[in-house]
């Protein structure tokens, strides 16, 4: 391992180092491959992103689509095809097929049992220093390697020195357990669209579960799309909106999902059926599954955060900025009016605001909280004790995240808010991330949870979901009781592929 390590090893850690070029013995596959033989094994699976194929059996004259990847194990790589995508660890049955060739460098995974730092002899040649050829190398023990290698090299008299240049490091790679199998989903965005209905995201695979909290089991919707960092899910009351970097899915319930439009979405907002999208090369464009495609005709500015939706009218609500400091709302309905407010002064040009909420208010500079007017105008401002670092809308109410709980105010209500300040004055601040419900009306917490780093935040009713940290919690909106981890995998009972015969895309 050469200069500059950002983990640096030490004696007795467990952990995967990436190693040169492996052999690639076999291909490996889970659908049927004429005269091949079923096998399991475990692996680590690392996806393609070139994205699936549709690939047409002339037998049975059915499509599907077909996943790439490379499979790894132990001292062998083998290619793999799939009809599901899947990443990571992973314990797979099908059959293994003749594909001889050399794969790119793989990683091999054991417990560090020796650590030494390697010095080999230099001696000075004009401003700098040459390898002395032939010199033997000296090795010494460490129990952790050093981030960076020293640049103090003396001389011995000879003109000769020893200078530090590589770590060697000792792997057992048999005093180890595999690595846990990564579970079918793990969640990382999740929406509620008011009927008892959740839909979940996965945080890299496209892959989309549909949670009936009634029945407490899942139907999980498989996209025609690549691996993504940050795929959102909009739920709507017949299915659910996907938007990701390469591309923008539509899902129906009970069928198999298709893509919409070929660029991709990072700002979206659904109301009702509809859903607002922002595209980084054709701007905004509205989506109903029962229409084409709308192109609205927004101001020649850039938007800050996310849209918010006002539920009175079911319009989009976004704020745009104009050159430096002009500060405006936009309306925009769901058929692709757009209206557009006067300049709002009182934002400041660092404003980065959260629109949600009934009434709708918007949330910006230092924990400032104002409701917007019919007219996109804004009334009084109030002041939140603390500034949200992020936020968004649970139904009628607001979501916030606030940091851990400082001294810096004189006022206790100040110190513990959203908590209630305690009898004893000597009780220690809470010190980790809350996650708050307040009222869009009034304010007030309704109730505040400990967090890690909650990705999104959606109610249906008295639930609270939240995605924290690849990780689905369900919580009650008027209890203060920590929030329960829920295995979305293990309620899986289906898993529908995406639709075949071409992506319906806009273009």
């Amino acid at each position: 391992m050469g200069d500059g390590a950002l983990a640096p090893p030490r004696v007795g850690a467990v952990t995967d180092f990436p190693v040169g070029f492996v052999e690639a013995g076999s291909a490996f596959v889970n659908h049927r491959v004429r005269d091949a033989e079923v096998m399991t094994v475990r692996g680590v699976l690392e996806l393609e992103d070139r994205g699936p194929f549709e690939h047409h059996d002339h037998e049975s004259a059915v499509s599907y689509w077909m996943w790439q990847g490379l499979l790894r194990g132990d001292g062998w790589t083998a290619t793999w095809h799939g009809t599901r995508p899947l990443t990571g660890p992973v314990e797979l049955t099908g059959y293994f097929t003749s594909a001889l060739n050399i794969d790119n460098p793989g990683r091999v995974r054991g417990r560090i049992t020796r650590v030494r730092i390697i010095s080999e002899a230099y001696r000075p040649v004009d401003d700098s220093w040459e390898v002395i050829g032939g010199a033997p190398a000296h090795y010494r023990d460490v129990q952790r390697a050093p981030h960076f290698h020293g640049d103090d090299v003396t001389a011995t008299a000879s003109g000769m020195s020893y200078r530090d240049t590589a770590i060697l490091i000792d792997l057992d790679l048999d005093d180890v357990a595999p690595p846990p199998v990564r579970p079918r989903v793990v969640p990382g965005h999740v929406s509620v669209a008011g009927d008892l209905t959740v839909w979940v995201s996965d945080t890299e695979l496209p892959v989309v579960a549909r949670i009936d909290t009634r029945a407490n089991d899942a139907v999980e919707y498989v996209l025609p799309g690549l691996p993504a960092d940050f795929r959102r899910v909009y739920a709507t009351p017949t299915g659910c909106w996907a938007t990701e970097p390469p591309a923008v899915y539509r899902i129906t319930a009970g069928e198999g999902a298709y893509r919409v439009a070929d660029v991709g979405a990072a700002i979206a907002a659904v109301s009702g059926e509809t859903l607002l999208a922002h595209h980084a090369t054709r701007g905004w464009t509205l989506y109903a599954p029962d229409r084409p495609p709308l192109p609205v005709d927004l101001p020649d500015s850039e938007t800050i955060g996310f849209p918010g939706v006002d539920r009175h009218t079911g319009d989009f609500v976004l704020l745009s900025r104009a050159g430096s400091t002009q500060l405006r709302l936009v309306r925009v309905s769901t058929s692709g009016e757009v209206s557009v407010g006067p300049v709002l002064e009182q934002l400041g040009r660092h404003a980065w605001p959260v629109l949600a909420g009934t009434p709708l208010r918007i949330l910006y500079g230092r924990g400032q909280a104002a409701i917007v007017n019919d007219d996109l105008t804004l009334g009084p401002a109030d002041r939140l004790p603390k500034e949200p670092i992020t936020g968004g809308g649970v139904d009628d109410d607001v979501w916030i995240e606030t940091f851990r709980a400082r001294r810096d105010s004189d006022d206790l209500a100040t110190q513990w808010w959203p908590l209630p300040p305690p009898d004893d004055l000597n009780t220690t601040l809470p010190r980790e991330p809350r996650l708050t419900i307040l009222d869009a009306a009034t304010l007030t917490p309704h109730v505040s949870w400990s967090v890690d780093k909650p990705r999104s935040v959606a109610a249906d009713g008295p639930n609270v979901w939240i995605c924290d940290r690849k990780r689905l919690f369900r919580a009650h909106r008027h209890s203060s009781a920590q929030p329960t981890p829920i295995d979305v995998s293990a309620m899986i009972t289906e898993s529908i592929p995406p639709a075949t015969g071409g992506a319906r895309a806009d273009e």
